[in-house]
Formats: structure tokens, C-alpha cells, sequence
């Protein structure tokens, strides 16, 4: 059987287990598309995207437009004469044009249940509106965002414990059978695929740094939720004596309506630090300092308990 001739396009370190699964398959991936490189950290240092580490690593091309809609482009990507491309977490929107050239089609592996969270944050934003479940689509690529035929999907629980870190863990492992199906469905030309409904259809949106300051007026399951949503990034923090403290993980303890004045400390023990919000209480767990280890609740008492005292308004 002849085989695919697959061009990829990706850049997080999600799609880049997508392409090791590939190669590992011995998939034919004959060049690969990612964003280009970019400083990154306070010593703005260049770094590869984990895609293109792993594609320089085997010796595949790689290629990293600044414009994916202009001719020159589009003959490079016409010249490899590719059956199909395989797009996941790429970061910018593959044109029509683009999209045209392969006989086989563009197919994405998008991490939710479309048409349930299309866009950039899907892992983020079912997580954050407290859903019970998410999990693979695999779709056909059209000129419109995520909304495009699905080829095969699959389901994946989200545990009340999931951030955004473990459930994309879950997701990639998850994703790579659910696009191993999608091409061999392809690749024999079983066509299985149907129609999104458009009456479900959401959108998640791109998360912004200041995002992430905690807000007592907001009750505790939304702030729980978003410390486990902006995890591993941008990560949740409120503001002590001008320092930025990131609050990695924390619990709810039931409480009811606030009586008295939100983000105010209203116990310390082992547990954690319990904080009054709108609803409930905020029990934080674990917090790191600027340039420090994160710490748990009993690291904090030890050598924090100057810092947290009760009464005090964190946030």
C-alpha cells in the first residue's frame, strides 16, 4: 500500500508528541511547518519549538513562514507534492489556498469534543467552565475555525483534580489514537465523517497574562477552576507587599454567601490558607515566591507566617 506523503504543521510540545508518534510509525512525513522562533524568558534567548527540535533531531525540513498567504510560499508547499497535511496546535490559520493543495485534504487534531470549544484554549476553557468531559475531534480543515467535517472522535473524563498540564498529558496520549484511526480511515478511504452542529457550537479565547490575578469577588469553584486552568501557564497569582505570589493549587471549603469583606484571611492551619470570596471559602495549598521553590502549607507556616495573618486581605 502506498504510502501518505504527510506534511505537518505544529509548534507546541502537544503537537510534538503527535509528530514523535508519526515517526515512530513510521509515517512519511516528508517536511514540517512551525511558527517561527521567538525569544523567550528574561534573557530573551531563541528557542526552537519542540516541533522543530524534533524535527531537526530527524533530519525532516522544516519549514517557518512569517506569512503562510503569499505565492512563494505556496509553491514551496505545492512542490513537495504532499497527499495530506496534518495540522495540531499549529498557532495561525492555514488559508484556503494552503488548504487546496492536497488531494487527501488538511486534517486537524483539535483537544476537545467539537463543535464544543472551538479556538486556541479548548484544554483551558473545559476546564474553567467546570466541564465533565472533553477529548479528541479529528476534523476536515476549512476556511472557517474548527469547524470543519469530523472524521472520528473520542471521549476523555476531566477528574476535578485535572489542570490544564495533566489533562493535555491525557489528551496528547489520546490524540494520537484518535489520529492513527483518522489516517487509516484516509488512507482506505472509509469516510465515516459527519457534520458539526452548529446550534453547540462555542469558542474558547486566547488567555492574557492579566488574567490570571486572582479576584475575591468571584466565588471559590471559578477561582479553583482557573488556578487549575492556568496551569503550567500563565499561571494564577495575587499581590503581597508588591510581589507577585503564583498560587499553583487549592481546594474549596463550603462556606456560603461572604458576610464580611472578600479575599480576607480568615483561617491558617494545616490545611492551607483559607480565603473569604463571594461564595465559599478559597483554600490555597501551594504558593511560590519570585525565584523560589513552590511551597506547600507547611512550608508557608514555617517561614511565611509573617507574611499571612488573619485579617489580612490578599486578594
Amino acid at each position: 500500500m502506498k504510502k501518505l506523503k504527510i506534511i505537518f504543521a505544529g509548534t507546541a510540545n502537544f503537537s510534538e508528541k503527535h509528530l514523535s508518534a508519526l515517526i515512530k510509525y513510521n509515517y512519511n512525513i516528508i517536511a514540517v511547518i512551525t511558527q517561527p522562533d521567538r525569544p523567550f524568558g528574561r534573557g530573551q534567548k531563541i528557542i526552537f519549538s519542540p516541533v522543530k527540535q524534533l524535527a531537526i533531531k530527524n533530519n525532516l525540513p522544516v519549514l517557518q513562514p512569517l506569512n503562510l498567504n503569499n505565492e512563494k510560499f505556496y509553491k514551496i508547499i505545492l512542490n513537495f507534492q504532499a497527499d495530506i497535511m496534518i495540522v495540531v496546535a499549529y498557532g495561525k490559520i492555514i488559508p484556503q489556498i494552503i488548504l487546496s493543495i492536497f488531494k487527501k485534504g488538511c486534517i486537524n487534531v483539535h483537544a476537545s469534543l467539537l463543535p464544543r470549544w472551538r479556538g486556541p484554549t479548548p484544554i483551558q476553557s473545559a476546564i474553567l467552565f467546570g466541564d465533565k468531559k472533553t477529548g479528541i475531534s479529528v476534523i476536515k480543515m476549512n476556511d472557517k475555525v474548527d469547524s470543519g467535517d469530523i472524521i472520528t472522535s473520542n471521549e476523555c473524563e476531566i477528574k476535578i483534580t485535572d489542570t490544564t498540564k495533566k489533562l493535555s498529558n491525557k489528551l496528547s496520549k489520546l490524540g494520537i489514537q484518535t489520529l492513527l484511526d483518522a489516517l487509516y480511515k484516509i488512507d482506505n478511504n472509509i469516510d465515516s465523517s459527519k457534520k458539526q452542529n452548529e446550534q453547540y457550537a462555542t469558542f474558547s479565547k486566547k488567555i492574557l497574562k492579566k488574567e490570571a490575578l486572582l479576584n475575591s469577588n468571584k466565588n471559590a469553584k471559578f477561582l479553583e477552576r482557573l488556578i487549575r486552568a492556568f496551569n503550567p501557564w500563565p499561571i494564577c497569582y495575587f499581590v503581597l507587599n508588591n510581589i507577585h505570589i503564583k498560587v499553583w493549587q487549592a481546594s474549596i471549603i463550603k462556606n456560603g454567601p461572604c458576610k464580611n469583606t472578600t479575599g480576607r484571611i480568615i483561617s491558617i492551619n494545616k490545611k492551607g490558607i483559607q480565603i473569604e470570596t463571594k461564595q465559599d471559602i478559597l483554600n490555597i495549598e501551594k504558593i511560590q515566591f519570585p525565584g523560589k521553590n513552590i511551597l506547600n502549607i507547611q512550608q508557608i507556616i514555617t517561614s511565611n507566617k509573617n507574611n499571612f495573618k488573619i485579617g489580612k486581605i490578599l486578594f
